[in-house]
């Protein structure tokens, strides 16, 4: 079965669980995996795969590169790189070279480039240069916000890949060939389902980034306008630029004794955690700039967790969450995210334990990471390759 590049650029990012999650799932189906990333971030993980950190070589060196590469792979590579025009040509060959370079001398027969921002196109021109596969998969910003020269990338992939039913139709009417939707996976295994805690008043968890597209201010609001008595408690899990502004309004609306800021957590603290909870609540909103969550990830985790889960209708929360396991409001609605949580504590422990089961069995049914993995890895193999 074919060596597999996952090309990102960062690695390891702690909100993106996916990657691993993916590598672990093409491993499974029989694939030798490798990463190659711009930027080797700092991290105590232990991995047992290769990992290439990309780097500018000496001109010399690079250009000798060329000796080994066949008059369609040059010509393959400058048709890609012309066809993009937010980043130089130039830099798209140089680099593009290196990396064919490390292809080559690894022995890797596809490229599967997560986010559709610069770095694809860097991964594009490599793949053509070492007359390999390469697609992609999108995820929110890199589709609804920096799209630069998108439908050219798309079009010079063998294949793309949607997280979510609504970016699976956009991506299709830009007219490019090749679009397939695979939901981002969870290793449900990873994941300990618990029973309801005997919390004396509910307990709510938020787990991500704190900045705009969380919509957790409306959250923050909702729980204001609940009397204290049946006022669950909220604890918020993750770090980003919105902390100080969201600590200020927590003080502004009366919530401290109910509301906590835990931090960034990793995931195994964040799996022991979860045992304290009776539901998740995740506001998804679209932010100023466009900005959006597509398919979250977290959502199926905590779902993985027995947690009912409480969120928006924005994209793919609407494909994760069905009445079953817990609850999808309009965003930005604040008013409507209070009547669920009331609706929520008004349930009884036989009705909330039920919920917590159907969240388990909804991720194990339809977002199973082996079954994504499976299905990706049959798209890769399809794709003809020269090697």
């Amino acid at each position: 079965m074919k060596h597999i590049a996952i090309y990102v650029p960062q690695f390891p990012v702690p909100s993106e669980t996916f990657v691993i999650t993916e590598i672990e799932a093409l491993r499974a189906a029989g694939h030798k995996v490798s990463v190659l990333t711009m930027e080797l971030l700092k991290h105590t993980n232990e991995y047992d795969f290769d990992i290439f950190e990309l780097k500018r070589e000496r001109v010399l060196s690079t250009l000798k590169g060329l000796l080994h590469v066949r008059l369609k792979g040059v010509f393959n590579a400058y048709k890609a790189a012309s066809s993009q025009k937010s980043i130089r040509n130039l830099s798209l060959l140089y680099f593009g070279l290196q990396i064919n370079a490390l292809i080559k001398q690894q022995g890797i027969s596809h490229i599967h480039c997560h986010f559709m921002h610069s770095s694809l196109a860097y991964g594009i021109v490599a793949a053509k240069y070492a007359e390999i596969g390469v697609s992609s998969v999108g995820h929110g910003h890199d589709v609804y916000v920096n799209a630069n020269d998108l439908n050219a990338k798309l079009a010079f992939c063998d294949f793309n890949i949607a997280v979510c039913q609504d970016m699976f139709n956009l991506l299709k009417n830009l007219k490019t060939h090749a679009i397939h939707l695979i939901h981002c996976g969870v290793d449900v295994t990873k994941f300990t389902h618990h029973d309801a805690p005997n919390n004396p008043q509910l307990k709510l968890l938020f787990v991500g980034r704190l900045v705009d597209k969380k919509g957790i201010e409306f959250a923050l609001q909702a729980l204001a306008d609940i009397t204290s008595k049946q006022r669950p408690h909220f604890d918020i899990v993750g770090s980003g630029p919105k902390r100080d502004a969201l600590e200020r309004m927590v003080s502004e609306l009366g919530l401290s004794t109910c509301v906590r800021f835990l931090g960034q957590r990793s995931s195994s603290e964040i799996i022991q955690l979860s045992k304290q909870y009776d539901a998740f609540i995740a506001p998804f909103c679209i932010a100023e700039n466009g900005d959006k969550d597509t398919g979250p990830v977290v959502l199926k985790e905590a779902m993985a967790m027995g947690l009912p889960t409480i969120t928006t209708n924005i994209m793919g929360c609407t494909e994760i969450v069905d009445e079953s396991c817990g609850y999808t409001v309009a965003s930005k609605d604040s008013s409507a995210l209070k009547q669920a949580i009331l609706s929520f504590c008004q349930l009884s422990d036989k009705e909330r334990s039920n919920m917590r089961v159907a969240a388990r069995r909804r991720v194990q049914a339809h977002f199973n990471a082996q079954a994504q993995g499976l299905k990706l890895s049959h798209l890769i193999e399809q794709v003809a390759y020269e090697n």
